[in-house]
Protein backbone atom coordinates (compact mmCIF):
# COMPACT_ATOMS: atom_id res chain seq x y z
CA UNK A 1 0.00 0.00 0.00
CA UNK A 2 3.30 2.16 0.80
CA UNK A 3 4.21 2.05 -2.67
CA UNK A 4 0.87 2.34 -4.48
CA UNK A 5 0.28 5.75 -2.42
CA UNK A 6 4.23 6.53 -3.10
CA UNK A 7 3.10 6.35 -6.76
CA UNK A 8 -0.06 8.25 -6.71
CA UNK A 9 1.37 10.95 -5.43
CA UNK A 10 4.32 11.23 -7.50
CA UNK A 11 1.74 11.43 -10.50
CA UNK A 12 -0.07 14.15 -8.35
CA UNK A 13 3.20 16.34 -7.75
CA UNK A 14 4.78 15.75 -11.29
CA UNK A 15 1.97 17.67 -12.61
CA UNK A 16 1.26 19.98 -10.06
CA UNK A 17 2.20 23.00 -12.45
CA UNK A 18 -1.45 22.09 -14.23
CA UNK A 19 -3.42 22.30 -10.93
CA UNK A 20 -2.13 24.84 -9.50
CA UNK A 21 -2.57 26.73 -12.60
CA UNK A 22 -5.81 26.23 -13.17
CA UNK A 23 -6.52 26.87 -9.21
CA UNK A 24 -5.30 30.67 -9.60
CA UNK A 25 -8.09 30.33 -12.85
CA UNK A 26 -10.45 29.80 -10.69
CA UNK A 27 -9.13 31.71 -7.70
CA UNK A 28 -9.00 35.11 -10.34
CA UNK A 29 -11.73 34.36 -12.81
CA UNK A 30 -13.88 31.88 -11.01
CA UNK A 31 -17.66 32.49 -9.38
CA UNK A 32 -14.91 32.94 -6.36
CA UNK A 33 -12.74 34.38 -7.80
CA UNK A 34 -11.47 38.61 -7.79
CA UNK A 35 -12.59 39.33 -11.43
CA UNK A 36 -15.13 36.72 -12.84
CA UNK A 37 -14.86 36.27 -16.68
CA UNK A 38 -17.41 33.90 -18.16
CA UNK A 39 -14.97 33.41 -21.07
CA UNK A 40 -11.79 32.45 -19.33
CA UNK A 41 -13.22 30.03 -16.58
CA UNK A 42 -14.64 27.91 -19.52
CA UNK A 43 -11.03 26.72 -19.30
CA UNK A 44 -11.30 25.01 -16.17
CA UNK A 45 -13.59 22.26 -17.36
CA UNK A 46 -11.84 20.42 -20.13
CA UNK A 47 -8.61 20.62 -18.08
CA UNK A 48 -10.22 19.08 -15.21
CA UNK A 49 -12.30 16.30 -17.48
CA UNK A 50 -9.70 15.74 -20.65
CA UNK A 51 -6.13 17.51 -19.76
CA UNK A 52 -5.11 16.60 -15.80
CA UNK A 53 -6.65 13.13 -16.61
CA UNK A 54 -4.79 12.37 -19.64
CA UNK A 55 -1.42 13.91 -17.90
CA UNK A 56 -2.29 11.64 -15.08
CA UNK A 57 -2.18 8.56 -17.24
CA UNK A 58 0.70 9.49 -18.77
CA UNK A 59 2.67 9.84 -15.79
CA UNK A 60 1.47 6.48 -14.27
CA UNK A 61 2.24 4.69 -17.29
CA UNK A 62 5.55 6.36 -17.69
CA UNK A 63 6.30 5.36 -14.17
CA UNK A 64 5.57 1.50 -14.62
CA UNK A 65 5.83 1.05 -18.60
CA UNK A 66 8.72 3.74 -19.54
CA UNK A 67 7.90 5.76 -22.11
CA UNK A 68 5.78 3.29 -24.17
CA UNK A 69 3.64 2.49 -21.16
CA UNK A 70 3.40 6.39 -21.07
CA UNK A 71 1.97 6.59 -24.63
CA UNK A 72 -0.71 3.38 -23.94
CA UNK A 73 -1.57 4.92 -20.68
CA UNK A 74 -2.84 8.37 -22.91
CA UNK A 75 -5.08 7.09 -25.33
CA UNK A 76 -6.60 4.70 -22.91
CA UNK A 77 -7.33 7.54 -20.30
CA UNK A 78 -8.89 9.02 -23.60
CA UNK A 79 -11.26 7.28 -24.23
CA UNK A 80 -11.81 6.70 -19.93
CA UNK A 81 -12.50 10.55 -20.02
CA UNK A 82 -14.65 10.77 -23.26
CA UNK A 83 -17.21 8.01 -21.52
CA UNK A 84 -16.75 9.73 -18.16
CA UNK A 85 -19.27 11.89 -17.18
CA UNK A 86 -17.45 13.92 -14.30
CA UNK A 87 -13.46 14.15 -13.84
CA UNK A 88 -12.10 11.05 -13.02
CA UNK A 89 -8.77 11.99 -11.59
CA UNK A 90 -8.52 9.06 -9.41
CA UNK A 91 -9.48 6.35 -12.10
CA UNK A 92 -6.81 8.19 -14.63
CA UNK A 93 -4.21 7.43 -12.18
CA UNK A 94 -5.15 4.03 -11.33
CA UNK A 95 -5.84 3.22 -15.18
CA UNK A 96 -2.53 4.94 -15.58
CA UNK A 97 -0.83 2.66 -13.16
CA UNK A 98 -2.45 -0.53 -14.62
CA UNK A 99 -1.04 -0.08 -18.47
CA UNK A 100 2.07 0.64 -17.40
CA UNK A 101 2.44 -2.24 -15.23
CA UNK A 102 0.96 -3.98 -18.45
CA UNK A 103 3.45 -2.81 -20.60
CA UNK A 104 6.36 -3.78 -19.02
CA UNK A 105 5.05 -7.48 -18.49
CA UNK A 106 4.24 -7.44 -21.86
CA UNK A 107 7.81 -5.81 -23.12
CA UNK A 108 9.26 -8.65 -21.43
CA UNK A 109 7.22 -11.44 -22.61
CA UNK A 110 7.33 -10.54 -26.18
CA UNK A 111 11.34 -9.37 -26.19
CA UNK A 112 12.01 -13.16 -24.69
CA UNK A 113 9.78 -15.12 -27.58
CA UNK A 114 10.35 -13.20 -31.18
CA UNK A 115 12.76 -14.23 -33.63
CA UNK A 116 16.05 -11.97 -33.93
CA UNK A 117 14.89 -8.45 -36.38
CA UNK A 118 11.19 -8.80 -35.34
CA UNK A 119 11.83 -6.83 -32.30
CA UNK A 120 10.41 -3.69 -33.16
CA UNK A 121 7.53 -4.49 -35.06
CA UNK A 122 6.42 -7.26 -32.55
CA UNK A 123 6.39 -4.37 -29.61
CA UNK A 124 5.19 -1.80 -31.56
CA UNK A 125 2.39 -4.43 -33.20
CA UNK A 126 1.56 -5.55 -29.27
CA UNK A 127 1.39 -1.94 -28.06
CA UNK A 128 -1.08 -0.94 -30.53
CA UNK A 129 -3.37 -4.03 -29.97
CA UNK A 130 -3.09 -3.27 -25.85
CA UNK A 131 -4.24 0.10 -26.41
CA UNK A 132 -7.37 -0.66 -29.04
CA UNK A 133 -8.38 -3.10 -26.37
CA UNK A 134 -7.80 -0.90 -23.46
CA UNK A 135 -9.08 2.29 -25.12
CA UNK A 136 -12.67 0.33 -25.99
CA UNK A 137 -12.93 -1.41 -22.65
CA UNK A 138 -12.80 1.75 -20.89
CA UNK A 139 -14.64 3.84 -23.61
CA UNK A 140 -17.54 1.43 -23.74
CA UNK A 141 -17.77 0.20 -19.90
CA UNK A 142 -15.22 1.76 -17.59
CA UNK A 143 -15.83 4.87 -17.84
CA UNK A 144 -19.89 5.35 -16.98
CA UNK A 145 -19.05 2.55 -14.26
CA UNK A 146 -16.18 4.83 -12.54
CA UNK A 147 -18.96 7.47 -13.35
CA UNK A 148 -21.59 5.91 -11.00
CA UNK A 149 -18.67 5.24 -8.13
CA UNK A 150 -17.56 9.04 -8.70
CA UNK A 151 -20.81 10.68 -7.82
CA UNK A 152 -21.05 8.08 -4.57
CA UNK A 153 -17.77 9.21 -3.41
CA UNK A 154 -18.76 13.01 -3.58
CA UNK A 155 -21.67 11.92 -1.84
CA UNK A 156 -20.13 10.04 1.27
CA UNK A 157 -17.53 13.28 0.89
CA UNK A 158 -20.30 15.66 1.64
CA UNK A 159 -20.96 13.73 4.68
CA UNK A 160 -18.40 13.35 6.19
CA UNK A 161 -17.45 17.12 5.69
CA UNK A 162 -20.39 18.50 7.38
CA UNK A 163 -20.15 15.50 9.92
CA UNK A 164 -18.32 15.57 13.24
CA UNK A 165 -15.80 13.41 12.59
CA UNK A 166 -13.31 14.83 9.96
CA UNK A 167 -11.52 16.96 12.74
CA UNK A 168 -10.89 13.72 14.04
CA UNK A 169 -8.53 12.92 10.59
CA UNK A 170 -5.63 15.29 12.68
CA UNK A 171 -5.19 11.97 14.63
CA UNK A 172 -3.66 10.31 11.54
CA UNK A 173 -2.53 13.31 9.51
CA UNK A 174 0.14 14.61 12.12
CA UNK A 175 1.70 11.42 13.20
CA UNK A 176 1.60 10.32 9.43
CA UNK A 177 3.43 13.93 8.55
CA UNK A 178 5.97 13.59 11.17
CA UNK A 179 7.11 9.79 10.29
CA UNK A 180 7.55 11.50 6.96
CA UNK A 181 3.87 10.42 5.25
CA UNK A 182 2.95 13.63 4.47
CA UNK A 183 4.02 13.70 0.59
CA UNK A 184 1.54 9.80 0.45
CA UNK A 185 -1.13 11.39 2.42
CA UNK A 186 -1.48 14.42 0.63
CA UNK A 187 -0.94 14.04 -3.25
CA UNK A 188 -1.46 10.18 -3.18
CA UNK A 189 -5.08 10.47 -1.12
CA UNK A 190 -6.20 14.01 -0.58
CA UNK A 191 -5.56 15.78 -3.52
CA UNK A 192 -7.41 13.48 -5.61
CA UNK A 193 -10.32 13.92 -3.42
CA UNK A 194 -9.87 17.47 -3.13
CA UNK A 195 -9.91 17.62 -6.79
CA UNK A 196 -12.65 15.87 -7.60
CA UNK A 197 -14.60 17.91 -5.46
CA UNK A 198 -13.27 21.51 -6.74
CA UNK A 199 -14.85 20.42 -10.00
CA UNK A 200 -18.32 20.02 -8.03
CA UNK A 201 -18.28 23.18 -5.93
CA UNK A 202 -15.31 25.20 -6.37
CA UNK A 203 -13.62 24.31 -3.94
CA UNK A 204 -12.50 21.54 -1.48
CA UNK A 205 -11.56 21.62 2.70
CA UNK A 206 -9.23 18.78 1.79
CA UNK A 207 -6.52 20.92 0.41
CA UNK A 208 -6.63 22.69 3.90
CA UNK A 209 -6.26 19.18 6.16
CA UNK A 210 -2.30 18.32 5.50
CA UNK A 211 -1.16 21.76 4.24
CA UNK A 212 -2.13 23.50 7.06
CA UNK A 213 1.21 25.17 8.81
CA UNK A 214 -0.72 25.74 12.02
CA UNK A 215 0.25 23.22 14.31
CA UNK A 216 4.29 23.26 13.12
CA UNK A 217 4.17 26.64 13.07
CA UNK A 218 2.80 26.68 16.94
CA UNK A 219 5.62 24.18 18.04
CA UNK A 220 8.26 25.83 16.74
CA UNK A 221 7.36 28.96 18.59
CA UNK A 222 6.93 26.91 21.83
CA UNK A 223 9.95 25.66 21.09
CA UNK A 224 12.21 28.60 20.76
CA UNK A 225 10.28 30.47 23.61
CA UNK A 226 11.59 27.16 26.23
CA UNK A 227 14.57 26.12 24.01
CA UNK A 228 17.80 27.14 25.66
CA UNK A 229 20.00 30.06 23.65
CA UNK A 230 22.41 28.09 21.46
CA UNK A 231 19.29 25.83 20.31
CA UNK A 232 17.05 28.73 19.43
CA UNK A 233 18.37 30.01 16.02
CA UNK A 234 17.60 26.80 14.40
CA UNK A 235 13.80 26.81 15.64
CA UNK A 236 13.61 30.43 13.93
CA UNK A 237 14.92 29.40 10.66
CA UNK A 238 12.89 26.93 10.65
CA UNK A 239 9.67 28.68 11.81
CA UNK A 240 10.29 31.18 9.02
CA UNK A 241 11.00 28.39 6.38
CA UNK A 242 7.92 26.31 7.29
CA UNK A 243 5.29 29.27 7.71
CA UNK A 244 6.88 31.09 4.74
CA UNK A 245 8.74 28.62 2.37
CA UNK A 246 5.72 25.71 2.82
CA UNK A 247 8.52 23.18 3.53
CA UNK A 248 6.75 21.66 6.75
CA UNK A 249 9.70 18.93 6.89
CA UNK A 250 11.67 21.24 8.90
CA UNK A 251 10.02 20.61 12.07
CA UNK A 252 9.23 16.90 11.98
CA UNK A 253 12.64 16.00 14.04
CA UNK A 254 11.96 17.86 16.48
CA UNK A 255 9.33 16.11 17.14
CA UNK A 256 10.82 12.82 16.52
CA UNK A 257 13.90 14.57 18.87
CA UNK A 258 10.95 15.42 21.53
CA UNK A 259 7.52 12.98 21.13
CA UNK A 260 6.03 14.56 23.98
CA UNK A 261 5.25 17.13 21.46
CA UNK A 262 3.19 14.78 19.14
CA UNK A 263 -0.41 15.48 21.09
CA UNK A 264 0.05 19.06 20.28
CA UNK A 265 0.62 19.07 16.48
CA UNK A 266 -2.57 16.49 16.91
CA UNK A 267 -4.38 18.83 19.26
CA UNK A 268 -3.76 22.12 16.99
CA UNK A 269 -4.42 19.88 13.66
CA UNK A 270 -7.53 19.06 15.11
CA UNK A 271 -8.46 22.70 15.82
CA UNK A 272 -7.52 23.80 12.93
CA UNK A 273 -10.04 21.24 10.46
CA UNK A 274 -12.15 22.20 13.45
CA UNK A 275 -12.19 25.51 12.70
CA UNK A 276 -12.22 25.19 9.05
CA UNK A 277 -15.32 23.38 9.01
CA UNK A 278 -17.07 25.61 10.69
CA UNK A 279 -15.96 28.14 8.65
CA UNK A 280 -17.17 26.32 5.65
CA UNK A 281 -13.94 26.94 3.84
CA UNK A 282 -11.81 25.33 0.92
CA UNK A 283 -9.10 26.12 -1.46
CA UNK A 284 -9.35 26.48 -5.08
CA UNK A 285 -6.55 24.01 -5.69
CA UNK A 286 -3.73 22.45 -3.66
CA UNK A 287 -0.99 24.34 -2.24
CA UNK A 288 2.26 22.84 -3.00
CA UNK A 289 4.28 23.83 -1.20
CA UNK A 290 1.94 24.85 2.05
CA UNK A 291 3.75 28.32 2.42
CA UNK A 292 0.83 30.91 3.65
CA UNK A 293 1.52 32.75 0.82
CA UNK A 294 0.11 29.71 -1.75
CA UNK A 295 -2.59 28.98 0.86
CA UNK A 296 -4.23 32.40 0.68
CA UNK A 297 -3.57 32.32 -2.93
CA UNK A 298 -5.41 29.76 -3.82
CA UNK A 299 -8.40 30.70 -0.84
CA UNK A 300 -11.56 32.55 -2.40
CA UNK A 301 -11.29 36.31 -1.68
CA UNK A 302 -14.23 36.00 0.51
CA UNK A 303 -12.74 33.42 2.81
CA UNK A 304 -9.18 34.43 3.17
CA UNK A 305 -9.97 36.11 7.00
CA UNK A 306 -11.75 32.82 7.84
CA UNK A 307 -8.98 30.44 6.67
CA UNK A 308 -6.43 32.79 8.36
CA UNK A 309 -8.19 32.18 11.59
CA UNK A 310 -7.71 28.67 11.12
CA UNK A 311 -4.61 28.64 10.45
CA UNK A 312 -4.31 30.99 13.74
CA UNK A 313 -6.19 29.01 15.82
CA UNK A 314 -4.38 25.56 15.02
CA UNK A 315 -1.28 27.90 15.83
CA UNK A 316 -2.64 28.82 19.48
CA UNK A 317 -2.97 25.52 20.08
CA UNK A 318 -0.16 23.83 19.69
CA UNK A 319 2.13 27.02 20.74
CA UNK A 320 -0.17 26.08 24.23
CA UNK A 321 0.10 22.23 24.80
CA UNK A 322 3.38 22.25 23.44
CA UNK A 323 4.34 24.95 26.08
CA UNK A 324 2.69 23.00 28.76
CA UNK A 325 4.26 19.64 28.07
CA UNK A 326 7.88 21.02 27.55
CA UNK A 327 7.77 22.72 30.57
CA UNK A 328 6.89 19.49 32.03
CA UNK A 329 8.85 17.04 30.50
CA UNK A 330 11.81 19.32 29.55
CA UNK A 331 13.90 18.71 32.86
CA UNK A 332 13.70 15.24 32.47
CA UNK A 333 14.38 15.08 28.51
CA UNK A 334 18.04 16.04 28.44
CA UNK A 335 19.75 16.33 25.22
CA UNK A 336 21.32 12.61 25.55
CA UNK A 337 17.95 10.84 26.17
CA UNK A 338 16.15 12.68 22.90
CA UNK A 339 18.85 11.46 21.25
CA UNK A 340 18.40 7.86 22.61
CA UNK A 341 14.54 7.93 22.13
CA UNK A 342 15.34 9.49 18.00
CA UNK A 343 17.25 6.32 17.87
CA UNK A 344 14.81 4.23 19.16
CA UNK A 345 12.02 5.30 17.18
CA UNK A 346 14.16 5.56 13.83
CA UNK A 347 14.96 1.65 14.49
CA UNK A 348 10.87 1.29 15.30
CA UNK A 349 10.61 2.92 11.68
CA UNK A 350 13.06 0.57 9.90
CA UNK A 351 11.80 -2.34 11.20
CA UNK A 352 10.30 -4.67 8.57
CA UNK A 353 7.82 -6.56 10.83
CA UNK A 354 6.02 -5.49 13.17
CA UNK A 355 6.72 -8.69 15.40
CA UNK A 356 10.92 -8.23 15.22
CA UNK A 357 12.99 -6.84 17.55
CA UNK A 358 13.83 -3.05 16.85
CA UNK A 359 17.49 -3.17 15.48
CA UNK A 360 20.26 -0.32 15.96
CA UNK A 361 20.70 2.08 12.76
CA UNK A 362 24.06 1.60 11.50
CA UNK A 363 25.74 4.84 9.95
CA UNK A 364 25.76 4.72 5.76
CA UNK A 365 29.14 6.71 5.84
CA UNK A 366 31.86 6.87 8.04
CA UNK A 367 35.05 9.20 8.38
CA UNK A 368 38.43 8.00 8.75
CA UNK A 369 41.06 9.67 11.27
CA UNK A 370 42.49 12.79 10.10
CA UNK A 371 45.72 10.72 10.12
CA UNK A 372 43.83 7.15 9.26
CA UNK A 373 44.62 4.78 6.38
CA UNK A 374 45.03 6.48 3.04
CA UNK A 375 42.85 9.68 3.33
CA UNK A 376 42.41 11.01 -0.57
CA UNK A 377 44.23 13.99 -1.26
CA UNK A 378 41.71 17.38 -1.95
CA UNK A 379 41.46 16.95 -5.81
CA UNK A 380 41.23 13.28 -5.39
CA UNK A 381 38.12 13.68 -2.92
CA UNK A 382 36.23 15.77 -5.63
CA UNK A 383 36.83 13.98 -8.25
CA UNK A 384 35.48 10.99 -6.50
CA UNK A 385 32.50 12.64 -5.46
CA UNK A 386 31.07 14.35 -8.76
CA UNK A 387 27.40 14.56 -8.49
CA UNK A 388 25.50 14.51 -4.79
CA UNK A 389 22.18 14.75 -4.52
CA UNK A 390 19.41 15.17 -1.61
CA UNK A 391 16.54 12.83 -1.77
CA UNK A 392 13.37 13.00 -0.15
CA UNK A 393 10.18 10.99 -0.28
CA UNK A 394 8.59 13.49 -3.34
CA UNK A 395 11.51 15.21 -4.51
CA UNK A 396 10.31 18.75 -3.56
CA UNK A 397 10.16 20.78 -0.47
CA UNK A 398 13.00 19.38 2.20
CA UNK A 399 15.37 18.10 -0.45
CA UNK A 400 15.14 20.96 -2.92
CA UNK A 401 16.32 23.46 0.36
CA UNK A 402 18.80 21.04 1.18
CA UNK A 403 20.58 21.00 -1.87
CA UNK A 404 20.68 25.05 -1.91
CA UNK A 405 22.13 25.31 1.05
CA UNK A 406 24.76 23.02 0.60
CA UNK A 407 25.55 24.38 -3.02
CA UNK A 408 25.91 27.71 -1.04
CA UNK A 409 28.53 26.36 1.42
CA UNK A 410 30.37 24.38 -1.84
CA UNK A 411 30.78 27.79 -3.19
CA UNK A 412 32.16 29.57 -0.07
CA UNK A 413 34.95 26.12 -0.20
CA UNK A 414 35.85 26.68 -4.12
CA UNK A 415 34.30 22.76 -4.56
CA UNK A 416 32.68 22.38 -8.04
CA UNK A 417 30.92 19.48 -7.15
CA UNK A 418 27.17 19.33 -8.86
CA UNK A 419 24.22 19.13 -6.45
CA UNK A 420 20.75 18.58 -7.09
CA UNK A 421 18.00 16.67 -5.82
CA UNK A 422 15.38 14.23 -6.00
CA UNK A 423 12.67 11.61 -5.14
CA UNK A 424 13.95 8.58 -3.87
CA UNK A 425 12.54 6.51 -6.83
CA UNK A 426 14.13 8.91 -9.76
CA UNK A 427 18.00 9.10 -7.87
CA UNK A 428 20.00 9.09 -11.18
CA UNK A 429 22.69 6.05 -11.47
CA UNK A 430 25.50 8.81 -12.00
CA UNK A 431 24.88 9.67 -8.38
CA UNK A 432 28.09 8.97 -6.17
CA UNK A 433 26.55 10.77 -2.82
CA UNK A 434 23.27 10.26 -2.12
CA UNK A 435 22.20 12.70 1.25
CA UNK A 436 19.15 12.37 2.91
CA UNK A 437 17.09 12.58 6.23
CA UNK A 438 17.88 9.91 8.94
CA UNK A 439 14.67 8.01 8.60
CA UNK A 440 15.16 6.93 4.79
CA UNK A 441 18.64 5.64 5.43
CA UNK A 442 18.18 2.18 5.22
CA UNK A 443 15.50 2.15 2.11
CA UNK A 444 18.72 4.07 0.21
CA UNK A 445 20.91 1.99 1.16
CA UNK A 446 18.81 -0.96 0.55
CA UNK A 447 18.13 0.58 -3.09
CA UNK A 448 21.27 1.18 -3.80
CA UNK A 449 24.35 -0.71 -2.01
CA UNK A 450 26.68 0.95 -4.13
CA UNK A 451 26.21 4.88 -3.40
CA UNK A 452 27.86 6.55 -0.16
CA UNK A 453 24.61 7.96 1.45
CA UNK A 454 24.65 10.73 4.31
CA UNK A 455 22.12 10.66 7.00
CA UNK A 456 21.20 14.18 8.51
CA UNK A 457 18.68 14.81 11.51
CA UNK A 458 17.81 18.27 10.31
CA UNK A 459 18.18 19.57 6.79
CA UNK A 460 18.34 22.99 8.58
CA UNK A 461 21.00 22.48 10.76
CA UNK A 462 24.49 24.96 8.94
CA UNK A 463 26.61 22.76 10.56
CA UNK A 464 25.81 19.48 8.87
CA UNK A 465 26.82 21.02 5.72
CA UNK A 466 29.80 22.36 7.15
CA UNK A 467 31.02 19.49 8.35
CA UNK A 468 29.94 17.30 4.84
CA UNK A 469 32.50 20.39 3.04
CA UNK A 470 35.14 19.52 5.27
CA UNK A 471 34.82 15.40 4.75
CA UNK A 472 35.00 16.24 0.92
CA UNK A 473 37.51 18.26 1.30
CA UNK A 474 39.56 16.03 3.04
CA UNK A 475 38.57 12.94 1.52
CA UNK A 476 37.41 11.16 4.68
CA UNK A 477 34.15 9.80 3.81
CA UNK A 478 34.08 6.23 2.95
CA UNK A 479 31.51 3.63 1.77
CA UNK A 480 29.08 1.52 3.73
CA UNK A 481 31.31 1.93 6.99
CA UNK A 482 34.16 0.94 5.00
CA UNK A 483 37.83 2.72 6.22
CA UNK A 484 39.37 1.24 3.29
CA UNK A 485 39.30 3.27 -0.23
Amino acid sequence: MRKLGQLLSAMIYQNIAVIIAVGIIQAVFGIYGWWYNDRLILLVRPIYETLLPILLGYTGGRLLGGQRGAVVASIVTFGLSLASSVPNILGAMLIGLATGWLMNRLDQAVKERIPIGYELLATNAAAAGVAVVLTAVCFLFVGQALSAGVHRVNELMETVIHSGWLPMAALIIEPGKVLFFNNVMNYGILAPLGIQQVKEIGKSIFFLLETNPGPGLGMLAAYWLKAKAENRKGAKLASFIHLFGGIHEVYFPYVLMNPVLLPAVVAGGTAGIAAFQFFDVGLVSLPSPGSIFLILGLTPKEEMPFVLAGVVISALVSFMASSLLLSRFSATSPKKSNRRRLGEIIALQNMDQFHEKPKKTSVAIQTAPEDGPNPLRPEEAVASVRKIIFACEAGMGSSAMGAAMLKKQLRKSGLGIEVDNSSIDEIPPETDLIICHQKLTKRIRREFPDKMVYPLQSFTDIENYEKLVRLLEKGMLRKNGSNSR
